[in-house]
């Protein structure tokens, strides 16, 4: 409880942020059914916003983990890098785990064409798969992990703000409803936590990453 407490304290702009985000997204819930809230946040899309988002999206894959897990290798922090990729692992096998437990129905699937007139054809999804979003829940760990591990606390808010822009995306190209996202910025900082405190108590193996990686930063100061 102790070590949550100073994480919290170190990282009160993060949190604050992420405490703020959920309190408004749940609040909104309260006011706007599924469907009415997906429609009320899709009003527009334009061929370069539909670019811009299928692109962007991306930030949510885990082929973009992995491409920031060896990014830092060659930088040698190996020990962000590891819980990144751990954090991706957990947090994707939770959302598969819902996604197989609560199969809800993606917003093209329950809307339909007739009711809504900017899925993307051929890449806008169907089925049963909405609930959470995976692409969120691996964008807010990986910003959690970054926000964690920042020397410049202010880079946190960008990282959220990245993240948020992550779950927006899967709104906009009709892949999730706000209630998918929702429990994939959940489940993507609640692992994030879990790997980061784990870990921090230490492996022989994370152990001495961490101590190499200090002795390195103390010789380039």
């Amino acid at each position: 409880m102790q070590k949550i407490r100073k994480i919290f304290s170190v990282n009160q702009a993060y949190f604050i942020g992420y405490f703020l985000f959920l309190i408004a997204v749940v609040s909104f819930l309260f006011i706007k059914s599924k469907t009415d809230g997906f429609v009320f946040l899709n009003p527009y899309h334009h061929k370069i916003l539909n670019v811009f988002f299928m692109i962007y999206t991306n930030v949510g894959d885990g082929l973009f983990s992995i491409a920031i897990f060896l990014l830092l290798l060659f930088y040698k922090r190996a020990l962000i890098g590891w819980e990144i990729v751990i954090t991706f692992l957990l947090s994707g096998l939770i959302a598969q785990i819902l996604k197989n437990a609560f199969p809800m129905p993606r917003p093209k699937t329950l809307l339909g064409d007739e009711h809504y007139a900017y899925f993307i054809n051929g890449y806008t999804h169907v089925g049963h798969a909405s609930f959470p979003s995976g692409h969120t829940a691996s964008a807010f760990g990986l910003a959690t992990i970054l926000s964690l591990f920042a020397k410049n606390k202010k880079w946190s808010i960008v990282y959220l703000l990245l993240a948020m822009l992550v779950g927006y995306s899967r709104i906009y190209l009709g892949q999730h409803f706000l209630q998918d996202v929702l429990a994939g910025a959940i489940i993507g900082v609640a692992s994030a936590l879990i790997v980061y405190i784990v870990i921090d108590k230490k492996t022989s193996w994370f152990k001495k990453m961490k101590e190499a990686e200090n002795k390195i930063q103390i010789n380039n100061i």
